[in-house]
C-alpha cells in the first residue's frame, strides 16, 4: 500500500519552489519526484530525509502524523531503525507475523526490516508509527523522544 503525503507538495508550494527545483535538490528526475509526491512510488527514506532537513521539519510533520513543524536535523541511522522496529514490536508483545500483518507484509519481509537486510519503506514505517503511536523520527534515530508531537 502506497500513501500520498500531501504535505510534501504543500511544503514545496509554500516555499515557492518548482517540482524541477525539488527534483534537483533530491538528485532525482522530475518524473521520480512526481511519482513519490503523488504516492505512486515509495519515497526513499534518504530522499525524504533530505526534504525534511531542507524544509526544517520532522518526518512526523511531513507525513501528517504531527501538525507541529519541529526540526530534527541530521541523517537517519539504519542500525537504530532496525533495532527500534524490533524493540518496539517486542515491547508491544507482537510476533513478527502480527507486525507484518499491520503493515500488509509477509513475516519474511518484516524479518528483513528487523535484520537490516532491507530498509522499511516510508509508507510501512508510517503505518507502524500510527499503530504504536510512536514518532517516525524516533524510529529512524533522529530523536530519542518516542512521542509524536500533537
Amino acid at each position: 500500500m502506497l500513501i500520498k503525503f500531501k504535505r510534501i507538495d504543500d511544503l514545496r508550494t509554500d516555499n515557492d519552489l518548482k517540482i524541477r527545483e525539488i527534483a534537483q535538490i533530491l538528485g532525482i528526475s522530475i518524473d521520480n519526484y512526481f511519482d513519490y509526491a503523488n504516492g505512486r512510488s515509495n519515497f526513499p527514506l534518504e530522499k525524504l530525509n533530505l526534504l525534511a532537513n531542507y524544509f526544517k521539519v520532522s518526518f512526523d510533520y511531513i507525513t501528517g502524523l504531527s501538525d507541529i513543524k519541529k526540526e530534527y536535523p541530521g541523517n537517519i541511522n539504519q542500525n537504530i531503525l532496525k533495532q527500534r522496529i524490533k524493540k518496539i514490536r517486542k515491547e508491544h508483545k507482537l510476533s513478527q507475523e502480527k507486525a507484518a500483518n499491520i503493515i500488509g507484509d509477509k513475516q519474511s519481509t518484516y524479518w528483513n526490516y528487523e535484520s537490516g537486510n532491507s530498509i522499511i519503506p516510508i509508507s510501512k514505517l508510517y503505518l507502524l508509527a500510527k499503530y504504536y503511536n510512536i514518532s517516525i523520527d524516533y524510529f529512524v534515530g533522529k530523536t530519542n523522544c518516542k512521542e509524536i508531537l500533537k
